[in-house]
């Protein structure tokens, strides 16, 4: 096993610099930035790609969670947390949100980095490479994360219209309704999944070896579509999850949408089975599952 204490040091700073910056940035609480680094410590070693994209996800999320968020906090209570005074508080992510989000990645990390015999060599998607189903892996799940994150966050404040429930397509709903869609929202998700795809075309320029990169054009450009793709299967997996077993109410009170029934809460969909957080975690699942079985087949 040969185990290389530049690549480890290497990943360490990398590592640390970001966690530093996002968490002066306030887009993690203390926690979330612990296990995140934790997280992004594993998966740096195992490829340094895969860090390149874990840090494409997480500044367009960042970034997509602030934008407008005083808008979206006079629509949506998720009833889960006291609402604080400042902004960069109310728009960190705890440790649960970065575990949902990263750890199924984190584990496709882990396997990468088995089947490279813990090298931190980073291959390209290729049928030569038995590493390449963990590539798909970590690859997708971003993707569908991303494509949702942005699909909610950026959906709920440029879509001119309310959604449709996506059960229901005729029914229109409240802003912040679980499971619930728009055309912008779809295009956002899209968006992400595309952000995933190019930043690991990009990494892979970046600091895979040349002769790694040979005859790969082709699969990158099918890559590229289908991250772009699955960013808004994720994202409808997620629709389809928060709209039957996550609870969606309206306040009408306080004129919000919430996620857990009260005795003065109007139901809108869903039973009050799953959070948000196991729907994100279990959406982001079953699409790399999905990608793993479906895209070895089809890609050249």
């Amino acid at each position: 096993m040969d185990i290389s204490i530049f690549k480890i040091i290497r990943s360490f700073c990398l590592v640390l610099f970001i966690a530093i910056f996002e968490y002066k940035r306030g887009s993690f609480t203390y926690s979330g930035v612990l296990i995140g680094f934790i997280l992004c410590l594993i998966i740096a070693y195992s490829n340094i790609v895969f860090l390149f994209v874990m840090v494409a996800f997480i500044l367009s999320t960042s970034f997509a969670t602030r934008y407008k968020f005083d808008i979206k906090q006079s629509k949506i209570n998720e009833n889960d947390h006291q609402i604080e005074r400042k902004k960069y508080k109310k728009t960190a992510r705890s440790h649960i949100q970065v575990l949902c989000n990263g750890a199924i990645a984190c584990l496709y990390a882990i396997g990468y980095c088995c089947k490279t015999n813990y090298s931190g060599l980073s291959l390209p998607i290729d049928n030569k490479h038995e590493s390449s189903i963990y590539t798909i892996g970590f690859i997708f799940t971003t993707a569908c994360c991303c494509g949702d994150t942005l699909a909610s966050e950026l959906g709920s404040v440029l879509a001119r219209n309310n959604p449709r429930l996506l059960t229901n397509p005729f029914r229109v709903v409240p802003v912040g309704t679980n499971g619930a869609i728009s055309f912008v929202g779809c295009l956002c998700s899209l968006l992400g999944g595309f952000i995933i795809g190019l930043s690991y075309i990009i990494g892979n320029s970046i600091f895979c070896q040349p002769d790694h990169m040979i005859n790969t054009s082709m699969i990158n450009i099918q890559l590229l579509f289908y991250c772009t793709l699955f960013g808004l299967v994720g994202s409808s997996i997620d629709s389809i999850l928060g709209a039957t077993l996550q609870f969606s109410g309206y306040d009408r009170e306080h004129n919000v949408t919430v996620q857990k029934p009260g005795p003065s809460i109007e139901r809108i969909s869903g039973v009050n089975i799953l959070s948000n957080n196991q729907v994100n975690l279990l959406s982001s699942l079953l699409t790399s599952m999905i990608a793993v079985w479906i895209l070895p087949n089809i890609m050249v």
